[in-house]
Formats: structure tokens, sequence, C-alpha cells
């Protein structure tokens, strides 16, 4: 008498169609736990990049509203200090006595020659502007000589523009600037963080029966803002400006505190 075995075994068809659903499901797991891990990868990357851009823009507009403040030390002498606040939001501040070197002439004779100031370096007849700027991440944004220039690693432009004029119509020029003489130092900071500008010494000096003024940027780390943003717009023309019967130059001499 035959016996019916209740359980036959199974075939090889079966437990190989088994193995492909096993690993068919590890498979997509495992592409489901890259995706997931990818998407948080460039997401968190998206976050940080937007927060990074918008702290710069936040302390571009900051650094804009500072230099209007500070600025009003070329437009009324009777300013004893100007006060005004930055959030730094884990951003780094530096000021020093170093930064952009200006060289101006007029009719080719350096404006040094002219009159003596401590920021004009003896040696190379330049003016000094000092240094006050702002740091987050590879960005910086800088107050130089009452403009506002961002610097990066694609290079530099200017967010405000100096109080250089170039106004041949009008024969006159009108070159006004903000020279810091700061302590070096730095800090870093979460918190708002108040400066106080004091000016220390105006030289000015105006120039009759001149034919034509210049600028040359002798060493900037934004050199580039300088000659193409400034230098090179409003009347300029690669930092020369011609046909000129007046010149007057402004050197507001300052310290910044904080």
């Amino acid at each position: 008498m035959s016996r019916h075995d209740p359980n036959p075994p199974r075939s090889f068809h079966t437990d190989e169609r088994a193995i492909s659903e096993v690993v068919a499901f590890i498979l997509v797991f495992g592409i489901i736990l890259s995706s997931v891990a990818l998407l948080s990868v460039t997401g968190f990357q998206a976050m940080e990049d937007y927060q990074e851009n918008e702290q710069l823009r936040n302390a571009e507009r900051a650094m804009d509203a500072l230099a209007e403040n500070f600025n009003d030390v070329l437009q009324y002498s009777g300013i004893e200090e100007r006060d005004s606040e930055l959030s730094l939001r884990e951003g780094t501040v530096t000021t020093g006595s170093g930064g952009t070197e200006l060289n101006i002439s007029v009719d080719g004779t350096p404006i040094k020659n002219r009159y003596d100031s401590e920021f004009y370096d003896p040696d190379t007849e330049t003016v000094t502007l000092g240094e006050f700027r702002y740091e987050a991440g590879s960005e910086t944004i800088a107050y130089d000589g009452g403009a506002v220039v961002r610097e990066g690693e694609t290079g530099s432009a200017v967010v405000r523009q100096p109080q250089v004029m170039c106004s041949p119509e009008r024969d006159r020029a009108v070159i006004s600037l903000v020279a810091l003489n700061a302590t070096e130092r730095s800090i870093q900071s979460s918190d708002g963080l108040q400066f106080t500008l004091t000016p220390t010494d105006r030289t000015v000096e105006t120039i009759d029966d001149s034919s034509t003024v210049s600028i040359t940027v002798e060493e900037s780390s934004a050199d580039r803002a300088w000659e193409e943003g400034v230098l090179d717009r409003n009347g300029w023309n690669s930092g020369t400006c011609d046909n000129v019967d007046e010149v007057l130059v402004m050197v507001v001499e300052a310290t910044i505190e904080y």
C-alpha cells in the first residue's frame, strides 16, 4: 500500500523564485535607504547654503547701514562720533590699520607731496584706508574708505560706492575718504556688537587750475571691486578723471572701538 506525503518536496524553481524575491527586496530597500541618505545630505547642505547666503545678505544690509551712518563724518565736520551695531551671527569682525592703499595724483604729482598725513606711506605715497571687515565662511564684507565691498572666492564687488566723484561737465572732481586707525583685533560672536567711529583729524585740500586727477589701487584684497566697480564708472576711466579745473581731496582720519 502506497503512502501519500502531505508535504511534497519544493521544486527548484520555487526556491529560486523565493531567493529572487528576497534579493529584490534587499536591493529595493537598499536603494530606498541610499536615496533617503542622499536626500538628507543634499537637503542639509542646501539648508546650510541658504542659511549662509541669508546671513551674508543680512550682513550686507547691516554694513551698508553702518557705512551710511559712519560716512556722515565726511559731510559734517562737527560730528564727534558715530555709533552703529552689527549682528555677528557667529561671524567674525576684524579691524586693523592696514587694508586698501590708494595712490592719488593731480596732474602727475602725488597728493602726498602737497600735504602730510600719518595715513600716507612715506615709501609708496599711498593713502591707507584701514580695515573693518565682517567674515562668514569664505565671504567677507568690508567697510573700505567709505565704500562697502564684498569679497569671496570668485572675486570682489561693490555694495556701496565710495564718495569719489568725477564730473567733467562741472569741471570738478571730489575724493572723500575715511581712513581708519584701528587696533589689530578680531572678535567672533552670535550677538549684536556696537561699533563707535571717532574722527581724529580732517585734511582738506583744494587744487585749482588742475587738469587730470588719477587714483591707482596699489594694494587691496578688493582690487577688482575698486578698479572695475569704482574707478571705471561714474565719469572715471581706468582711474583717471580728465578735463577738470578743480580737485577737492578730503581724508577724515578716525578710530573705531568696540
